[in-house]
């Protein structure tokens, strides 16, 4: 079977990336690059990037990939890895463990974030509560059959996020076109009239809990994997989690 992993980047990276990666620059229109893929290409958002961060790579995918069986997101700092404490790419997940997992699970993903905040008092973090309120809204007018669900996601205290998924093409066709049918419904409504720039990142914030929504109301199964961070120490990381407890503890 045919497979792409697409590492998203908004700069020019040279590291090295295993078979089956590749880059895509985000943004594109406004930056140039040799790399194979842009978001700029063919039907596309990259314009919408500062909106909408990874996805417009993820739309690219989503109608212009016609050659893969597989594909998937990931970040140029961020790899979904068989060792959390390894950044070297011999531990990224490769073509041998996706066309295992693939066999037995409907997608891979990144281990669930936990905190003792409701995903909703997370997500307000970075979003406000007007745009919570249409994302609600849009998703009781465009696909009432999934409220539950996403009442269940925010309310409770665990998602996944990055938007780094692996799976079938036809499964990442279907969730695309079904997020976007979400975002864009809701997009009608948005006024970004005095946002920060980490404000208007606002669909990319929310398209990561509604890939938990989506898996929910399918019930599909996600094979999850850690995260490593490339370019950051395990003294560095070590220490980022403890300070991130701590954080979570004062919550």
């Amino acid at each position: 079977m045919k497979m792409n992993i697409y590492v998203v980047t908004h700069k020019i990276i040279d590291n090295p990336l295993p078979d089956n990666y590749s880059y895509i620059m985000v943004n594109a229109n406004k930056t140039s690059h040799n790399y194979k893929y842009g978001d700029n290409v063919g039907d596309n958002i990259s314009e919408k990037n500062p909106n909408y961060c990874e996805l417009t790579a993820g739309y690219y995918i989503w109608k212009n990939d016609h050659e893969n069986d597989i594909v998937g997101i990931a970040h140029y700092r961020r790899f979904l890895t068989t060792n959390r404490f390894s950044s070297n790419i011999k531990s990224y997940v490769n073509e041998k463990n996706i066309c295992r997992d693939l066999k037995k699970y409907d997608f891979i993903s990144t281990k669930p974030y936990k905190t003792k905040m409701t995903v909703k008092e997370h997500m307000g973090l970075n979003v406000r509560e007007k745009d919570l309120v249409l994302l609600r809204k849009a998703i009781n007018e465009v696909c009432p059959d999934y409220l539950e669900s996403y009442d269940k996601v925010v309310n409770g205290h665990q998602s996944y996020l990055l938007n780094m998924i692996i799976t079938s093409k036809n499964n990442y066709d279907d969730y695309y076109k079904w997020l976007f049918s979400v975002l864009e419904h809701m997009e009608k409504e948005v006024d970004m009239t005095g946002y920060s720039v980490q404000e208007q990142r606002l669909y990319g914030f929310l398209s990561e809990r509604l890939f938990t929504v989506y898996v929910l109301k399918n019930n599909f199964k996600v094979k999850s994997y850690p995260t490593t961070i490339v370019g950051e120490s395990k003294l560095k990381l070590t220490k980022n989690k403890i300070l991130k407890k701590l954080r979570l503890k004062k919550d």
